[in-house]
Formats: structure tokens, C-alpha cells, sequence
């Protein structure tokens, strides 16, 4: 990883680590798991960096398998499990969901938070429902775990 991407995404993970509300933290830890996709994939639109990061080996999809396994990851992800679907709330997809199944399907999971991004980003989480609280304190926590084991591992 070039070393300006490195020194950006070490910025925003201690932003994050600092963070007590989950949707700023949240935020933090997307923006670090993005920067690191966008660095290596070399994509420009969203959907081209999360088709790249599915399809091609990389440190930062290798080291999950390091951590998913913890009752704590394995705990987040059935707590939005039970949370799916999650519905597109993009004017014009109304009515179409991304579903969590299977919690240890990457790309699932990837789809699946990808999804609570857009909705956060575009203005379709709300601080005050429980259910997008929860969304967004779980994907988020995933994402912390993951990104900080991620720094460790691939930049050693």
C-alpha cells in the first residue's frame, strides 16, 4: 500500500478509535475500509471496488479469516443477521433488499454493510430508530476489528 494511502487511512482509524457515537465511528472505519479498496483495486466507482475486493486476493480480505471466527465477530454478525434485510432506500429502489444469510459469506457480509453505508450516506439512517442504531453499532464494530487487525497485519 503506497505510503500516502497508509498514512491517511492510520489518520482516520485513530478519528475512529477516538469515537464514542457509533455512527461517527462508523463513518471513520468506512471511510478507512474504502480508502484501502480504492488504493488497491484502483476503481473509481463503488461498485467496481467492492466487485474487486470480492474477486481478488488481497491482505485485507486474507486476515479476516483471523478474527471472524472470535464469539465477539461471530456475535456482530448474527446480531445483523437478524437485522436482515436491509431495503435500498434510494428513491427509485424502494422494495429492493440486500440480504444477510450466511454470516461467514464475505461477500454477503460486504454486500450487506456496503448497503448501511449507502443508506447512511445518502440520509436514510436515523440516530433515534433502534433497528438503524443497531445497524450501523454492528457493521461498525466489524468494521473497527477489521481495519485495525487489518493496519497491523498488512503494513508489519
Amino acid at each position: 500500500m503506497r505510503s500516502n494511502i497508509k498514512d491517511l487511512i492510520s489518520w482516520w482509524k485513530i478519528k475512529g478509535e477516538s469515537e464514542s457515537d457509533p455512527f461517527a465511528r462508523f463513518f471513520f472505519f468506512y471511510v478507512c475500509f474504502d480508502a484501502w479498496i480504492t488504493a488497491e483495486s484502483g476503481e473509481d466507482s463503488d461498485g467496481s471496488k467492492i466487485k474487486w475486493f470480492i474477486q481478488n486476493d488481497n491482505c485485507l480480505k486474507k486476515v479476516r479469516s483471523d478474527f471472524w471466527e472470535s464469539s465477539e465477530t461471530q456475535s456482530w454478525l448474527n446480531s445483523l443477521k437478524q437485522l436482515s434485510p436491509v431495503e435500498d432506500m434510494r428513491p427509485n429502489h424502494r422494495g429492493e433488499y440486500t440480504n444477510l444469510n450466511d454470516i461467514n459469506n464475505l461477500e454477503e457480509v460486504v454486500k450487506y454493510i456496503y448497503q448501511i453505508r449507502c443508506n447512511l450516506f445518502h440520509g436514510a439512517k436515523n440516530p433515534m430508530n433502534d433497528r438503524d442504531a443497531n445497524l450501523v453499532e454492528f457493521s461498525g464494530l466489524l468494521l473497527k476489528k477489521w481495519v485495525l487487525w487489518a493496519y497491523l497485519i498488512c503494513n508489519a
